[in-house]
């Protein structure tokens, strides 16, 4: 059963939903601690143990991201419920609920893993090693500890906290239906500044037996605020100075334009994007040109599967366009089948059994799996088969199912066409074709 949702924050509650399904569960972590318990044993942890937890930590590292963008776009009438609650209208408040809800969930799955670490030194070990494959720097973990311990950077979520804790019934009845479940199965109010205090205690502690442990000035995820403050750039810092702008301008998008047919795929890539902890690889994203009047793209972002404009998808870096092999016919038959799965939530589990919910690269390997000679093989990653965008490609040209059309952004910002574009795509990841 479907219930409607408040149309000024569609896309909102899209990307909270979708979020909430993919954050790390008790049974998760009830699993990662029965690994621990293994690698204690034998003090150290087997490969596969240690996929489980990198898999789940950057799963929440990635949701924590989105979530974030969804508590900035709001900062509005979080702001105006704040500063005036008895003036505040019904869409404020409404806007506010949505964005305590982010909060929390960001919260509760942050203290689920500190509860899990913080008396288990391998498991905090293991989550403070660096790992080129998500990006993640030595002390990660510490560093996100002390971000949710800190009173300091925590002060504007239990500010929020106490908002709603004094105007607990305006809120729920501002919210939209699947946030206000989401605010009562949580059980709130939120966890007592007592909890807080313990778990910082537990911090010092830490901090304490391991001396070595560097000051705080590098940190990777920004100061947590939930209203009114700063909040966490949403970008791996030191990869190129702030506020540098996309590297495909206007002028590239019109040119290429004109050379797009329905049916083509963009993979493409953001230098600096957050995601990229953990869709890992030089190329992780993907969608689809359908080249329509109405609609230039399909493509499966955070907010969910959607209709978009070809100037939205291309605010990136770097992209290739890769052309199926197929007749006009079956081209026909694949936009038809892309375009059935418009609205769909995001599914940040990355769950290729089910159709519900749906990432990126599944949009492409629903098109055209099975057309003509097109047969995609899923690849098991962290316990799940999957299609990544770089199996794509591996897949699509190394096969000839699809031809590369032009690449732009690897090495320079040169504009490649046919061959040279296929030979630079080759040289830019672990290619096999």
């Amino acid at each position: 059963m479907t219930t409607s949702i408040p149309a000024d924050y569609v896309k909102e509650v899209s990307t909270l939903m979708a979020a909430k399904a993919g954050l790390p569960t008790h049974d998760d972590m009830a699993g990662l601690l029965r690994d621990s318990r293994a690698a204690e044993a034998r003090k150290y942890y087997n490969p596969i143990e240690d996929e489980r937890l990198r898999e789940t930590y950057a799963r929440y590292l990635g949701i924590r991201s989105a979530l974030w963008q969804l508590i900035q776009s709001l900062p509005d009438p979080a702001k105006r419920v704040q500063r005036d609650p008895v003036s505040a209208s019904s869409a404020d408040w409404r806007g506010f609920s949505i964005a305590l809800c982010a909060a929390e969930l960001i919260v509760r799955t942050g203290e689920y893993l500190i509860d899990l670490a913080r008396d288990r030194p391998i498991i905090w070990k293991k989550l403070d090693e660096a790992d080129a494959r998500y990006h993640l720097p030595r002390k990660s973990f510490t560093r996100l500890y002390r971000q949710l311990t800190s009173a300091y950077r925590m002060r504007g979520f239990y500010r929020a906290c106490d908002v709603f804790d004094a105007y607990h019934s305006v809120v729920m009845a501002a919210a939209p239906p699947e946030v206000a479940r989401t605010l009562q199965g949580l059980n709130l109010p939120t966890a007592s500044r007592g909890d807080h205090l313990r778990r910082y205690q537990g911090f010092v502690r830490h901090s304490i037996k391991r001396r070595n442990i560097s000051a705080w000035k590098n940190i990777l995820f920004s100061v947590f605020e939930m209203m009114g403050s700063d909040i966490a750039d949403l970008t791996i810092p030191f990869v190129k100075p702030p506020r540098t702008p996309k590297r495909v301008t206007p002028d590239i998008i019109e040119t290429l334009r004109g050379a797009l047919r329905p049916g083509d795929v963009f993979v493409t890539r953001h230098d600096d994007a957050m995601s990229n902890l953990f869709l890992p690889g030089f190329w992780p994203h993907s969608a689809l040109w359908l080249g329509r009047d109405d609609a230039d793209i399909l493509e499966a972002k955070k907010d969910g599967v959607l209709f978009r404009r070809l100037e939205d998808t291309l605010q990136v870096d770097a992209f290739v366009v890769i052309r199926p092999r197929l007749s006009p016919d079956l081209i026909d038959v694949a936009l038809k089948r892309a375009c059935s799965h418009a609205g769909k939530l995001y599914d940040f589990l990355f769950d290729f059994r089910t159709t519900d919910r749906l990432v990126c690269t599944e949009v492409i390997y629903r098109t055209y799996h099975g057309l003509g000679p097109i047969d995609f093989n899923l690849i098991q990653q962290a316990g799940r088969h999957c299609l990544s965008a770089e199996a794509l490609l591996n897949q699509g040209l190394g096969k000839n199912w699809f031809d590369v059309v032009l690449i732009y952004g690897v090495n320079g910002n040169d504009l490649l066409w046919n061959r040279e574009a296929e030979q630079r795509l080759r040289s830019s990841f672990q290619s096999q074709f």
